[in-house]
């Protein structure tokens, strides 16, 4: 494992921004769809309500997993910024270019991401890109 090369850094960094910019249009969108739907479904037939109420559930879910990969690619922005980015937040060695390749918001090595994960009850809460 070495530190990031300033090509990947800068590509990790462009698809970091990308991402970012995705995500927050369609929470944005999101956010104003469910004002609309709820306008819309303020007259609706009462036999539909459970379906509305599990969809906007499921609206509801999928927001809060976008907003909490957008923080996560906020702070991997931070570490760009503060020359930290690429670095495990735990142990500071370097975290393997392909694992940052598959998610670039990881802010973890493998190892400490998989000792983190059994501390949180053997599930990764991290989004996948």
């Amino acid at each position: 494992m070495t530190k990031l090369s300033p090509h990947e850094l800068h590509t990790l960094a462009d698809r970091l921004a990308h991402r970012r910019r995705d995500l927050a249009a369609r929470i944005q969108a999101g956010t104003a769809d469910a004002g609309h739907d709820n306008l819309r479904r303020a007259g609706g037939d009462p036999g539909d309500k459970s379906a509305e109420v599990q969809q906007a559930e499921l609206n509801l879910t999928e927001m809060e997993n976008e907003a909490r990969e957008l923080r996560a690619i906020d702070q991997a922005q931070e570490r760009v910024k503060n020359g930290t980015y690429g670095y495990c937040v735990e142990c500071g060695r370097p975290i393997p270019y392909a694992r940052l390749e598959a998610y670039p918001a990881a802010e973890r090595c493998t190892e400490c991401q998989t000792r983190h994960e059994g501390v949180r009850g053997g599930r990764d809460a991290t989004p996948s890109l």
